[in-house]
């Protein structure tokens, strides 16, 4: 059953919004964007935020739907031995204006937790953020895993899945409620929105599930990191999105306070990449694991 505040919102976007001018508009934003990333035109900075601030704002509808009991894997190359304390393994604690770089979401000097959806069990999850850090032969890397606080909930900006309910193809980090809630809510706009107004609303979704799957660049990051902007609102703790490598495999970014409000670091590990096949494919070694986590030193025994 959808919320009175959903079909209030579906009800309204269909009477406020023009059908042909969205759908038009969203398709030549979409265009000006891709031909940005290609290198074929530039837009400034600013036009770049003023487009994806209309396609995320205007063209998508986020459910108040949260998610519970998730685990994560984050990974990062170690140079020579382990690291220390779990903040090293964690969000970048100390950024300044030009550090980090923009990335996927972040913007350049913005710090999120990137980590991989640890759902099935097997080293899915740990092959798809090896990916996702690029891991090489011979490489050291540490890699955390935390879960989701108990009775906590995580409010997430799926990208992509409107285009997975249209199929009817449910991602399997999905429970089947929640993916049934998403079904009803599309039925609910195909029965209020004009064909041309669903068609952008679907044409958005699609853009963003592209580009954030997309292999990284600096034009690229341009785009994807505006969305930071219009996604990481106050109600909303981080975005989930498709693997790079790993297509369709979950990952996310989240915002450092939720990391620190509802995540509980489990142990660290450290892995050794004997080979390297592609894609999310590695030939791999578990060397050591951590005993503890301090509690409030973060100290990692090994």
């Amino acid at each position: 059953m959808l919320s009175d505040s959903l079909r209030n919102l579906i009800s309204t976007k269909a009477k406020m919004e023009c059908a042909e001018t969205a759908v038009l508009l969203a398709s030549t934003h979409i265009k000006h964007l891709n031909e940005h990333i290609e290198g074929s035109k530039s837009l400034t900075l600013n036009e770049i935020d003023s487009i994806v601030d209309y396609l995320a704002g205007c063209l998508t509808i986020t459910l108040d739907n949260p998610v519970q009991n998730l685990e994560f894997l984050r990974v990062r190359l170690c140079e020579g031995q382990n690291f220390t304390n779990v903040d090293e393994l964690s969000y970048i604690k100390k950024s300044s204006c030009t550090f980090p770089r923009a990335g996927r979401l972040n913007l350049t000097g913005q710090a999120l937790f990137y980590a991989s959806v640890a759902v099935k069990q097997d080293d899915t999850a740990l092959r798809v953020v090896l990916s996702e850090a690029q891991a090489k032969q011979l490489d050291h890397l540490n890699v955390l895993r935390s879960h989701q606080v108990s009775e906590t909930d995580l409010y997430l900006r799926i990208i992509g899945i409107w285009d997975q309910v249209r199929r009817n193809e449910k991602p399997y980090y999905l429970n089947q409620d929640t993916f049934d809630y998403y079904t009803e809510a599309r039925k609910y706009m195909a029965k209020k929105f004009s064909r041309e107004l669903l068609v952008a609303y679907e044409l958005t979704d699609r853009f963003f599930a592209d580009i954030l799957s997309r292999e990284g660049s600096e034009r690229l990051y341009q785009v994807t990191s505006a969305l930071s902007n219009v996604f990481l609102t106050e109600k909303c703790d981080g975005v989930l999105y498709s693997s790079v490598k790993a297509k369709g495999e979950p990952v996310v970014a989240l915002k450092p306070q939720v990391v620190d409000d509802k995540l509980a670091h489990q142990f660290a590990t450290e892995v050794f990449i004997e080979k390297s096949f592609g894609y999310e494919f590695y030939q791999f070694k578990t060397l050591a694991k951590t005993s503890t986590i301090g509690r409030k030193s973060g100290k990692l025994e090994w």
